[in-house]
């Protein structure tokens, strides 16, 4: 379920009434009664909740799946009825999603009425700084002129928020570091369609950062879109670089400018990236990890190893393959 200090919650809803208007085939008359309260990431979906499976590439969300209902295209809807599920089956299932989505859950509104926020007595507050309600500001942190802080947000202690900051939706810890035009719990970039038109997902999920966590300059860090988006103690992220929605990253691990990380990644710890690098959507990237710079990764890396290149590949390849290309020319010459 989405955090209830960032959004308003509705429902519950029929399944009848979260149905209505989209092109779903309805399940079997009685189901149609059955109340829905939430929505959720299939695997760690409970009863009562709605989730989506669109492609069989993630069936085994449905080892821990515990969802009433869940919208399916015709592939995948027999394995769901399996696990006592009920299947919506639709040719657009995370289009139908967002749809559905909408009707549970709104962004709570920015706010400068500060009375319900709690804001420590040692906390240094630039007097141009937004501070929204429930917001919780800790011991000796500092946030600085211009800066935003959403509804419910909490910075630990010591933290420092430079100017022009925004933050929503996130939880910071103790002793981190937010520099200048950072954009923290951003809404993340995914878009579907169905036989309506063109819909944007709804972000629903949160930021989660460890403690003495450093973010560059103009770096975003996009909130989860089911979940959260999550960097553990120590982490050090550069200028200008993009982590989308519902990417991990280790203890210890570091980001060079640039860098973009496609949505649910996982990186794991003491990982090293050059400027530049980017990472495709939903890749696992092991412990102590090195990426050179300008690195495109389409592949998951194991623990300790050292990748280069476009597409990327352990750099010993990478290295064979340039020094086998050179005499190739030399020969042509």
């Amino acid at each position: 379920m989405s955090d209830n200090r960032f959004y308003d919650l509705r429902g519950p809803f029929t399944l009848a009434e979260l149905i209505s208007g989209l092109d779903i085939l309805p399940p079997d008359t009685p189901f149609l009664d059955e109340k829905i309260s939430g929505i959720a990431d299939l695997s760690a979906s409970l009863p009562g909740q709605i989730s989506f499976l669109s492609s069989k590439k993630y069936k085994s969300d449905l080892n821990t799946a515990k969802a009433t209902a869940c919208l399916v295209n015709e592939n995948v809807a027999s394995l769901v009825g399996d696990e006592h599920i009920v299947p919506l089956i639709t040719k657009t299932p995370r289009a139908h999603f967002a749809r559905i989505v909408s009707k549970f859950v709104a962004k709570k509104p920015l706010s400068q009425e500060t009375g319900s926020a709690s804001i420590a007595r040692s906390a240094n507050i630039h007097e141009t700084a937004i501070i929204s309600d429930g917001a919780i500001i800790s011991d000796n942190a500092t946030i600085g002129p211009y800066a935003l802080i959403g509804p419910g947000v909490t910075i630990g202690a010591r933290t420092i928020i430079e100017g022009h900051v925004s933050i929503e939706c996130s939880d910071v810890g103790s002793d981190c570091v937010i520099k200048s035009g950072a954009k923290i719990g951003t809404e993340g970039f995914g878009m579907d369609g169905d036989e309506t038109g063109i819909v944007a997902l709804p972000h629903t999920g949160t930021v989660i950062m460890g403690d003495r966590v450093q973010i560059g300059c103009n770096t975003t860090v996009d909130r989860g879109f089911l979940g959260a988006t999550r960097m553990a103690d120590d982490v050090k992220i550069d200028n200008l670089v993009q982590i989308a929605h519902n990417v991990s990253i280790g203890a210890g691990s570091m980001l060079a400018g640039r860098v973009g990380i496609s949505g649910s990644c996982k990186i794991g710890q003491n990982v090293m990236m050059g400027g530049a690098v980017g990472l495709a959507d939903h890749l696992t990237i092991g412990d102590n990890v090195q990426i050179a710079a300008a690195a495109g990764v389409m592949h998951n890396i194991p623990d300790g190893e050292v990748w280069s290149g476009v597409p990327a590949m352990p750099i010993r390849d990478h290295m064979r393959l340039i020094s086998a290309t050179r005499k190739l020319i030399q020969k042509k010459k």
